[in-house]
């Protein structure tokens, strides 16, 4: 049972790598202004150690990646803070909210805080008071260091002025779109062009400041695409134009990496360098070819700078992505691998005689192992099935595209006798044996091929 905090409340966090904090409005944009979250890490001082220590639409994401903001679907955004990566020099981390044009908070009928463990196990639950207030941005509650542990405070401090105000006041320097520079007389020639020297220096010593006009969209953005981050890869990624047309954007930090299916790569950014590799040695790369999947995979590396990557699947079709951890790693049917981080190894693995002869894939299908995010691809929309112990699942052959490797799994006919199993329709199935995970894809190419033929001209 989760506790629920007062404003000026105090809830001692667990020793977890993680803490999440969930945090819902209603109405999503009151008066037609649009809310958004920021955190700041702050020293003893309570100011931050330098702009990039400002997390908010714009840089999601710190330096050394212990607080990221993950931007969900309307009214909610999701945090996730990692004590235990916060610089010694940052004694807390202040979770605010804030209108982005104008009005005040008055107008949100109800603002929710949710704090998590890593498991997701509900810690505490905050509904801060903004009836009446009048500010513009919401000082919602602070992740902060008492001795050895780490506490959350709930707050409710109400900041006048909205999201640059707050900023400024916590030490960022902030820049925003149409800031204009004085207007003076005329200068004489000589100081002129000692005040443009001047402009000149400082703009090569002093960095950008952060910008809080919010970037636009790179394009339409289906409903329900949201940024998610992989805590065991280190990854932010995105899946957009589900089910059909899918597209995978991976954010990679300076200096890292993603292997991806040859040819998978859309686009991607300019401080990104991409190369071949034969992963696993010869003998990996010849069972990937046998298997279906190409000899050499893509390696993509942010070798300039952070940048995004953007991934598509061979079909029409799906995207998912999963985390595995290196207890228990996944089987890939045929043409189902598109990408994953560095941790994963994907190889090959044998069947059994009869398991190849009548499954229809072959003898050879992947296996991923090790640790980390991994993107599987799909002809038609991705359905996952998670069998619970001695549960028992019967699925066509045709239709899978991954399952977890610790399951044990058998290939029978879809129906006994050779008359029943002909004019059924179902040749092949495979009787899965939980627990474990199995993902499905809602159309079979080897149907669609045949579709194809049908109607193809002579």
């Amino acid at each position: 049972m989760p506790i629920e905090l007062q404003a000026g409340g105090n809830l001692r966090l667990p020793s977890s790598t993680e803490i999440r904090v969930d945090i819902r409005w209603e109405p999503e944009r009151p008066g037609g202004q649009e809310i958004d979250a920021s955190a700041f890490l702050l020293g003893a001082d309570g100011k931050v150690g330098g702009d990039a220590d400002f997390v908010f639409f714009n840089n999601p994401r710190s330096r050394d990646g212990a607080v990221t903001i993950v931007e969900g679907s309307g009214a909610h955004r999701h945090l996730r803070i990692s004590p235990g990566q916060l610089p010694d020099a940052v004694t807390k981390v202040a979770v605010c909210l804030s209108m982005l044009g104008a009005g005040s908070f008055a107008g949100v009928n109800r603002i929710e805080v949710r704090v998590r463990d890593a498991e997701g196990t509900e810690l505490a639950v905050f509904a801060p008071n903004t009836k009446g207030m009048a500010e513009a941005a919401l000082i919602l509650g602070q992740v902060y260091r008492y001795r050895d542990d780490w506490k959350f405070r709930a707050l409710a401090q109400g900041f006048a002025g909205g999201l640059g105000p707050l900023a400024a006041d916590f030490g960022v320097d902030v820049a925003t779109d149409g800031d204009a520079a004085p207007t003076s007389e005329p200068a004489s020639e000589p100081a002129a062009q000692q005040a443009a020297q001047q402009a000149a220096e400082a703009a090569v010593a002093v960095p950008a400041s952060p910008n809080l006009v919010k970037a636009p969209a790179t394009g339409p953005m289906p409903t329900g695409s949201t940024t998610e981050y992989s805590p065991v890869a280190g990854l932010n990624y995105e899946i957009l134009y589900r089910d059909a047309y899918a597209l995978a954007r991976v954010d990679l930090p300076a200096g890292g990496s993603l292997k991806a299916q040859a040819d998978a790569m859309v686009a991607m950014s300019a401080t990104v360098d991409v190369g071949g590799a034969m992963s696993g040695g010869l003998l990996g790369g010849l069972g990937r070819l046998v298997s279906g999947e190409s000899l050499f995979l893509q390696t993509l590396t942010a070798a300039r700078g952070a940048g995004s990557v953007y991934l598509a699947p061979t079909t029409p079709g799906d995207i998912a992505a999963l985390e595995i951890q290196a207890d228990d790693g996944l089987v890939i049917q045929r043409g189902g691998f598109l990408a994953c981080s560095p941790g994963i190894e994907v190889s090959t693995q044998v069947q059994n005689l009869a398991k190849g002869l009548f499954s229809g894939e072959g003898f050879f299908i992947l296996k991923a192992q090790g640790s980390g995010l991994i993107l599987l691809e799909s002809f038609g929309a991705i359905h996952s099935i998670r069998l619970g112990a001695g549960e028992q699942r019967i699925i066509d052959n045709g239709h899978l595209v991954a399952w977890s490797q610790s399951m044990s799994y058998n290939l029978e006919p879809g129906n006994p006798g050779l008359v029943a199993a002909f004019t059924s329709g179902e040749n092949i199935v495979c009787r899965f044996y939980g627990p474990g995970l199995v993902l499905l894809q809602s159309r079979q190419p080897r149907q669609f091929g045949r579709w194809v033929s049908l109607i193809l001209p002579g």
